[in-house]
This record gives C-alpha cells, sequence and structure tokens, in this order.
C-alpha cells in the first residue's frame, strides 16, 4: 500500500477505514472491523484487552495502526479517545460503569434481568445519541418512494424484521417478510424490481443467506436499505442507505432494544413523510 496521511478524526479514520478494508489482511480487517463497531472500547481499553475481546494477537492492532499511516497503536487510540471526549462528561460516566457491571457475573435470575435491562438502555442512549440523522431521512426517503417493500433479515435478525414488516404494513404500503420457506429465498429476490426496496437486516457474524440475497438484489438494481451492526459489513457496501444500530451483549444474549427502536423511528418516519407528501399535495390543488 502506498503511504497515507494518518486520519486526526474519528469520522476520516472511519472512511480509510471503509475505503481500504477490501485490500487488508484478513487479521487486518478483523481488527478493523472490531475497532470501528467498537468505538469507545477503543478509546479507552488497553491494547492488550482490546486484542483479548477481538481474538487477535496484540500485535495485529499494532501492525493495522501502522497500515493505516500512525506511529503505533497509541496515536491511532488517541482519535478514538477524542471522539469520546468530545461526547458529554455523563456519557462518559455511564461508559465506565457499563464495563464496571459486565466484570461482574449475575447470581440470580433478577440479577441477570437488570443486567439485560441495563443493556438496553445503554443501546438506547447510543442509539439516541449516535444515530445518522441524514441516514435516517434517507431511508425514509428510500421506503417512501419504493412500489413495495420486501424485508429479509434471519436467524437473531428474524424478530426484528418480523415487526418492521408488521410496523411498515400499518402505513398501507405492500410490505413482504423474505422468509426463505422452503428455501425459495433467492427466487424470492429474483421477483423483485427496480421500483422495489430491499430492507436488510443483518448483525455480526452476518448470515450468508442475507448477504447474498442483498448482493443478488443489487445486481438486479433493486435499491437496498441496510440495518446491521458495522457500516463495514459484508452487505453494507452494496446498500444505498446503511442505518447502523448496536445492541448490547450481555452473557452471550444479546438484546434487541435500540433495533426494535429503530424499526419504530423508520415506520413512524415513513408516516409522517407520507403526511407531509399528502400536505403539499392539498396546498398545490388549492392555489
Amino acid at each position: 500500500m502506498k503511504a497515507i496521511a494518518a486520519p486526526t478524526t474519528l469520522e476520516a479514520l472511519k472512511d480509510l477505514i471503509a475505503e481500504r478494508f477490501n485490500e487488508l489482511p484478513a487479521r487486518l480487517q478483523a481488527a478493523a472491523r472490531y475497532l470501528v463497531d467498537h468505538p469507545n472500547a477503543a478509546a479507552v481499553d488497553t491494547i492488550k484487552l482490546l486484542s483479548e475481546a477481538a481474538d487477535l494477537q496484540p500485535s495485529v492492532l499494532v501492525r493495522l495502526a501502522k497500515t493505516l499511516g500512525y506511529s503505533g497503536f497509541s496515536e491511532m487510540q488517541s482519535v478514538f479517545r477524542d471522539a469520546l471526549l468530545s461526547q458529554t462528561q455523563s456519557y462518559g460516566e455511564r461508559m465506565r460503569t457499563q464495563h464496571a457491571k459486565r466484570a461482574v457475573a449475575p447470581r440470580a435470575p433478577d440479577d441477570m434481568l437488570r443486567l439485560l435491562c441495563d443493556g438496553s438502555i445503554s443501546s438506547l442512549e447510543s442509539l439516541h445519541e449516535s444515530t445518522d440523522t441524514n441516514a435516517l431521512r434517507g431511508a425514509i426517503q428510500l421506503l417512501a418512494q419504493a412500489r413495495a417493500i420486501h424485508v429479509v433479515g434471519l436467524r437473531r435478525a428474524w424478530p426484528i424484521a418480523t415487526y418492521l414488516t408488521y410496523l411498515l404494513s400499518r402505513s398501507r404500503r405492500f410490505v413482504r417478510l423474505l422468509g426463505g420457506m422452503g428455501g425459495m429465498l433467492t427466487d424470492e429476490v429474483q421477483a423483485l424490481g427496480k421500483d422495489d426496496v430491499l430492507v436488510a437486516i443483518s448483525f455480526h457474524p452476518f448470515h450468508a443467506d442475507t448477504v447474498a440475497a442483498v448482493e443478488r438484489a443489487r445486481a438486479q438494481g433493486v435499491p437496498v436499505l441496510a440495518l446491521t451492526d458495522s457500516a463495514l459489513s459484508p452487505f453494507a457496501r452494496h446498500a444505498q442507505v446503511v442505518l447502523e444500530v448496536r445492541d448490547a451483549e450481555i452473557a452471550g444474549f444479546r438484546t434487541v432494544a435500540a433495533s426494535m427502536a429503530l424499526c419504530h423511528g423508520l415506520a413512524v418516519g415513513l408516516v409522517m413523510e407520507e403526511e407531509s407528501r399528502t400536505r403539499r399535495r392539498t396546498q398545490r390543488a388549492a392555489r
């Protein structure tokens, strides 16, 4: 790779990683994905803790930093730290509290329930503070312009896809859940037209059938809206709009609170957009 200037902001660093991602060796890809997906941990944790969490050697994080133009990992970590410090101090305190809570294993079902609730609250706060307004508006516009909306989400994403289908159907739009019953997902996607939109929902480690469905849809010229927990997910690069949402993982269980809230935001936003369009048409007709 040619020499590059090291980014000084987190957004610039993310853009560089996205640009160079496919050129990176597999281990550096894994390291980059972990850091981008866990920016707050990348800001405060030691290289030892980060490498253990990412299941990599510390040297891999150092190699990634140097590949991206930094003198070492500490210089790259300062970019994550500066981004975290630019947020409110209360948020930083909440992050430290969550780290402390995760370090204590629950001993009873009610303790686990409280821990799951804490994780859900943290996920919702993160969604509240980090939602990309332009991406959300773009997603709503994409849905509003579609002749039909098709939703695919498998395994952990299945309940989220099902609920989003229900919510969007309340706007009296044609919405269909692609379930791949009998192994028919490929055939279902082949029936999509360029005036439709495919909403694809998948989270790490990303279901292969969902990734394949997105690739086929884009090959057919079908716009894709991706709901995922990583801008570096293997199907995000095929999407016209990407909405990132990260739910907490507690003792091996992932909550869905933030994902469900995002679905609500999309559905309500679509209704608001259609009401706005109706008002504009009425005003034009009255002139």
